[in-house]
């Protein structure tokens, strides 16, 4: 039997954001800056930060009752544990957002270090208002914190505008996935000579962006019945596609790269992007 904690936390926070940023909405500038005022006793803390470009800022939601009632959850509540899903009929459960509504008040945010004075952060992007208290921060470092394989669902994003760096960020790394596919899709029809809805079958073995890559590009689907999906999670190296045309079939396989986000795999030439493509006739 698991048993969670019911004493409540006490933390004593580090700081607190000053910023233009005081009313809360829904939207937030991310290219927005603002400072965070650490306590002065800190101030040793902070040496060697300036050296680093982006930081993990926590922080508490101090005003997420203020943030429900403005979404319209019904009633203003800490406890709520759903949030309205933007332009459709449903809700999502808080944990699959990035609301702040978290039941435990805590918020995060990756933010650009512009500069440090003494005891004074000047970030880029930090999406707490004004009087935020800071709960901690911590150096952000790509090899550890950054995943470009990670997935999110499609439709996770489609209540954005996508009009900052972060949010343009975000949404180019979750579609390598569909970006192998797509390349990968248009090689394969070129090798068995056929157009988009011309192949027989269609076999993947990928990440889920992966194989609808391949059907934007190939027209094969599971609800058509020619498609044969097989998810792994893993790196592009054990990704492949094989496609079944009329006369022939072709399998693509790719090397194991990883991609900074879907324009590197567009403009990668084939050589880097797949480590064997081969053609057969199509068995009888």
């Amino acid at each position: 039997m698991v048993s969670v904690p019911k004493e409540p936390v006490s933390i004593r926070p580090v700081g607190v954001v000053v910023s233009d940023f005081k009313k809360v909405s829904r939207n937030y500038d991310y290219n927005q800056e603002s400072m965070i005022y650490m306590r002065e006793d800190l101030t040793d803390a902070l040496i060697g930060l300036e050296y680093f470009s982006h930081i993990h800022v926590i922080y508490h939601q101090h005003r997420k009752i203020d943030w429900l009632a403005l979404v319209g959850t019904g009633q203003a509540k800490a406890a709520s544990l759903t949030i309205p899903f933007a332009g459709e009929p449903a809700c999502q459960g808080v944990y699959s957002t990035r609301s702040p509504a978290r039941p435990s008040a805590m918020g995060s945010c990756v933010v650009e270090l512009n500069k440090r004075e003494g005891n004074r952060l000047y970030v880029k992007g930090l999406d707490a208002i004004d009087g935020t208290p800071v709960l901690d921060i911590k150096i952000y470092i790509p090899h550890y914190d950054a995943f470009p394989l990670a997935e999110t669902p499609l439709n996770w994003c489609k209540g954005n505008e996508l009009i900052t760096t972060s949010r343009h960020f975000h949404w180019d790394t979750i579609n390598v996935g569909l970006t192998l596919g797509l390349r990968a899709g248009a090689k394969a029809l070129q090798a068995i000579g056929a157009g988009r809805g011309e192949a027989v079958r269609a076999e993947v073995e990928g990440g889920h962006f992966f194989a609808q890559g391949v059907e934007g590009a190939t027209g094969c689907n599971a609800i058509r019945g020619n498609m044969i999906f097989k998810e792994l999670h893993t790196s592009p190296g054990q990704w492949k596609l094989k496609l079944t045309g009329k006369d022939s079939e072709v399998e693509i396989r790719f090397n194991d790269h990883i991609y900074s986000g879907a324009a590197e795999v567009l403009e990668v030439s084939e050589d880097i992007l797949f480590a064997d493509i081969r053609n057969g006739d199509t068995p009888s």
